[in-house]
Formats: structure tokens, C-alpha cells, sequence
């Protein structure tokens, strides 16, 4: 099977964390090339800071090195600059830098390559969160947001770019040792969220977020290298890391060569991360041509697929996240939580050349339980009900289970109460009219994108309808079973918290005022639930 790939922005952190937060732009197909489309061209900007003017930043090794070892490596692209004299490295000066590459840009189909070796550090703002620094050669780590450069709005300048094919590589780390340098005011707060798995809920299906190292470790330089060890991977990936044997070293396959031998040369203590939807093949393309069909590649960057050990027909892979290349056929496949052991997936897959399986997917996503409360407006439909009940507002209490009892499926137990005065024109007294309506259902999520979604649902249940006439002692009530089509569309603007706008109708069976017959109501209303 194959996948298009729309890719606006590949974010690759040679770093210690990766970015929560971080949103793509709305995906478009490229437009054919014509006659007069321009051939696209490989554009990079590489900095390599060793000298800092204030001292309370260490000199680095090999920064400036890896600048220059990857601007050699980088003999295919058309236009490679280097930024590695201290005049260079000022603040001012790469900025100048980023905008003169943005003129450059010609086409969408550009590829751009970002790289940064240098310390990294944290800042914050009075009583709100940590914010990822870049140390230019002129920072000062008194004034660190002031004089640094923003992780966040190189992201967003990375994704503002005219290219659909950026890497952003972030060879830093802000772990506070090593390539680090944290001031003792923030270390409290960076210790309560050491070991935590980078938040990507922000993060878009077309942006592939790479690091060095996880959140809490430090990016090293080895001098037996003469390199930052993952640099020196990934370079070294330029010659051998064409996983796929298609001829081509794109820049998810040079991150997956250098992830395994990072973590074996530093002997576990750097992790190298990664987290992706990808959707496609990476356009990313770093050394050589496409010049064959491609092995099929099993993958996973998901935050979800972490520690997820891959085992195919018996031979284990590795363990996500990363891609492993396989060998087409039909083969058996077993996802096992290499914590727990735990199977999560066993199956048979055919794999053909050029395919790319996403493995998170084969994996039904777990249950999710959500409380919610809500409002609204009962209307009765049926001519029937509107000579008897009144339109009255509701209040409803939900317990709402998401891919239970199966993957495809919800469930949902609802109570709704509603009441309102009613004066029909068959009698001559008012009326208060209460009910009280306990359904429970079944229904189907289909994704609209954006944290939409619509959920068609189906209900049974039981409406008890109790009036009251105000110039008699004597109360009335009946009680019926129902059937509810109901439809709603949600909105999730976190994990935890969700919105939605439903739209029900009810259809039951007793007698109002007449025979036994049928009458219809619905029920318009908001809902607000939150997951636990």
C-alpha cells in the first residue's frame, strides 16, 4: 500500500526534549510540475557555536566542528551555509541569517535543512512554564529569554516558511549537565517534570518531532569522536543509513541509525527519541536518489507506541519508536509492551515493496470513561405531544464510555430531567409537566479532523412523565419504553476535556389525552464531560 505524503514541517531535536505545542499548517497537494516549474532546490543553514562571551556558559569542542562536518556531507544540496565564526553566531546575526534563507525559498517542494549545535537551557516566565532556550554566542544566562533564541518561535518559523520540507536539527539539550548550563532558579522546576514523555497533543499528523535525547538527559560530546554523538551518527548515516534500499537517505531513516547507535555508544544513558504521524514517505531526502521500489518499513514516532517491542515472524525488530525494514511477504506480526509483557496486537500482515505500516494503529486504542454534564431544550415533535407537554428546559448527566465494549464502539448511560408549565387549549387549567428520561445506548465516532468528531448513537430507554394541575390535588403519570436516534458532533480541546453539541429524538408509545399511539419528542442541548 502506499501513502501520499503531505509534509509542511519535520521537526528533528538533536536535543533533550522535544515540542509540545507545536501545530502544522493546513495540508494541499503540491500542483503538477509544468513547463516552467523551477526544479526544486536543498537549502542549509548550519551553526555551530564554540565560544560564548559570557563565561558562564563553557566553551564547547566540537559544535562549530559538527557545523562544518555536515556542511561537507551535504555535498548534493545546491545552497549550504555555515555559521560558525563568533560574528556570525551572534543573535542578530542568525536571525538575519534565517530571513535571507527565507528569500531563497523558491517553491513548496524546496527541502530546508535547520541545524544547531550549541547549549541549550530553559527560561521562564514569572509563574508560568519552562520555555527552551538556544544559547547564541552573545546570550547571557541572567537574561536567557531576553538574549536567547526561542525553540518555540524557531518552530514557528520553521512551519511559516514558503517550503513544505523543513528539518529543524537541534543538537542541544537543556538537562543541566553535559551540553547544558541551567540556572539554580529554575532547577526545582525542571526536576518535577524530569522522566515525563514529551506532550504532543498539539502536535499535527504531517510534523515529525526527533530528539537526541529524552527530556532529562544530556546531548554529549565525546572527544574520541571529536563529534556531539548523535551528529556523529547522523552523519555517519549519510554513507550507511538508506534503510530501505531505495537509494535514498532520507532524514527519518538517518535519525533511526543514529537513535540505535547513540543509545548503544552511550550505553543507555542517551535516549534518543521520536514521535510522528507520518503519513507517507519522508520527502526529506539528505544523500542519493530514489532509484528502486523500497523494502516495506514498519514504524511508529507516536508517544503512544514508546517501549513497544516488534517482533516480526518470530525475529525482534527493535523496539519503537523508529522504523525497522522488512521483508516482503506475508508475515506475522506480534506488538508486545516490553514492560509488562503484555501482548497488544498478533497478526498477519502482507507487506509489499514501498509500503509503510504506521504499528500504532493495529493497536485498539484503550477506554476512555468520560463524566459529562449538560443542558438544553425538550421540544415535543408529534402533533399529539405538542397538545399535551410543554417546550421546557433540561439538564443532563452522562457517564459516556469511548472504545468499549469495543474498539469501533461507545457506550452511553444518560439521565435527562426536564419540566415546564403546559396550558393546552383542551382544558381550562394549567398544568406542570416533569420528566425524567434514563437511556442507554450504543454509538460509532467517525473523526472530522481538528479534534472534531461526529457520533451517530442509537438509545433505549425509559421516560416517566408526571403532570400536576395547579386547581387539583390529584397527580398524573405515565411511563413509557423509548427508542432515541440521536447524532452528536464534539469537539476535544485537550485529552481530558470534551465538548459537544447533540441533537435527539425520542419516539415512544402510550396514550396522552386519547388511545394509545405514537408520539415523537426531541431534545436539543450542549454537553461539557470530562475523562478520567
Amino acid at each position: 500500500m502506499r501513502l501520499r505524503f503531505p509534509f509542511p514541517a519535520l521537526l528533528i531535536f538533536a536535543a533533550c526534549a522535544s515540542s509540545p505545542g507545536l501545530k502544522g499548517r493546513p495540508l494541499s497537494a503540491f500542483a503538477p510540475e509544468g513547463i516552467t516549474d523551477p526544479p526544486p532546490l536543498r537549502h542549509a543553514l548550519l551553526v555551530g557555536i564554540d565560544h560564548f562571551e559570557d563565561t558562564r556558559f563553557n566553551d564547547l569542542r566540537f559544535a562549530a566542528a559538527d557545523a562544518r562536518a555536515l556542511a561537507a556531507a551535504l555535498d548534493e544540496f545546491d545552497d549550504v551555509r555555515e555559521l560558525v565564526r563568533p560574528e556570525d553566531t551572534r543573535r542578530a546575526a542568525i536571525l538575519v541569517a534565517l530571513a535571507d534563507l527565507e528569500k531563497q525559498i523558491r517553491s513548496p517542494r524546496d527541502t530546508v535543512l535547520l541545524y544547531f549545535s550549541t547549549h541549550g537551557s530553559l527560561a521562564q516566565r514569572p509563574g508560568g512554564d519552562l520555555e527552551r532556550e538556544l544559547v547564541a554566542g552573545d546570550t547571557r544566562l541572567d537574561l536567557l529569554r531576553e538574549t536567547g533564541l526561542s525553540v518555540d518561535e524557531l518552530i514557528r518559523r520553521a512551519e511559516k516558511l514558503p517550503s513544505r520540507r523543513v528539518a529543524l536539527v537541534l543538537a542541544a539539550c537543556h538537562a543541566g549537565r553535559g551540553k547544558s548550563r541551567i540556572p539554580d532558579g529554575l532547577a526545582q522546576a525542571l526536576a518535577a517534570r524530569k522522566a515525563t514523555a514529551p506532550k504532543l497533543e498539539d502536535v499535527s499528523e504531517a510534523v515529525v518531532v526527533l530528539s537526541a535525547a529524552a527530556f532529562g538527559e544530556a546531548a554529549r560530546e565525546d572527544e574520541t569522536l571529536g563529534h556531539d554523538v548523535y551528529t556523529y551518527f547522523l552523519l555517519e548515516a549519510l554513507s550507511a543509513g538508506d534503510l530501505d534500499g531505495d537509494g535514498a537517505v532520507t532524514i527519518s531513516e538517518a535519525h533511526d541509525y543514529a537513535r540505535e547507535r547513540t543509545w548503544q555508544f552511550t550505553q543507555g544513558q542517551q535516549r534518543p527519541a521520536a514521535e510522528s504521524t507520518v503519513l507517507g514517505v519522508d520527502p526529506i531526502v539528505l544523500r542519493g536518489h530514489r532509484q528502486r521500489d523500497a523494502l516495506p518499513v514498519i514504524y511508529s514516532y507516536a508517544s503512544s507506541a514508546e517501549g513497544i517491542a516488534v517482533r516480526l515472524s518470530g525475529e525482534l525488530k527493535g523496539v519503537l519508536p523508529g522504523g525497522f525494514a522488512a521483508t516482503p511477504g506475508e508475515q506475522r506480526l506480534e506488538l508486545v509492551d516490553s514492560g509488562t509483557g503484555g501482548l497488544l496486537f498478533a497478526g498477519t500482515v502482507q507487506l509489499n515493496r514501498g509500503d509503510r505500516v504506521e504499528l500504532t494503529r493495529l493497536i485498539p486504542p484503550p477506554p476512555k470513561f468520560e463524566l459529562g454534564l449538560g443542558g438544553g431544550v425538550f421540544v415535543p415533535l408529534s402533533r399529539s405531544a405538542r397538545d399535551t407537554l410543554p417546550v421546557a428546559p433540561a439538564a443532563v448527566v452522562r457517564l459516556h464510555a469511548r472504545n468499549w465494549p469495543a474498539a469501533i464502539l461507545s457506550t452511553q448511560l444518560s439521565l435527562s430531567v426536564f419540566g415546564g408549565t403546559a396550558v393546552p387549549a383542551a382544558f381550562d387549567q394549567p398544568y406542570d409537566v416533569l420528566g425524567v428520561h434514563l437511556q442507554l445506548g450504543v454509538g460509532h465516532s467517525f473523526a472530522l479532523g481538528q479534534g472534531l468528531s461526529l457520533e451517530p448513537q442509537v438509545q433505549v430507554g425509559n421516560l416517566w412523565l408526571s403532570r400536576h394541575f395547579h386547581a387539583f390535588t390529584t397527580d398524573e403519570s405515565l411511563r413509557a419504553l423509548t427508542f432515541s436516534p440521536a447524532v452528536e458532533l464534539g469537539a476535544a480541546p485537550s485529552d481530558a476535556f470534551h465538548l459537544g453539541l447533540r441533537i435527539e429524538t425520542s419516539v415512544f408509545s402510550a396514550r396522552l389525552e386519547g388511545p394509545r399511539m405514537l408520539h415523537a419528542v426531541g431534545q436539543v442541548g450542549v454537553l461539557a464531560g470530562y475523562t478520567f
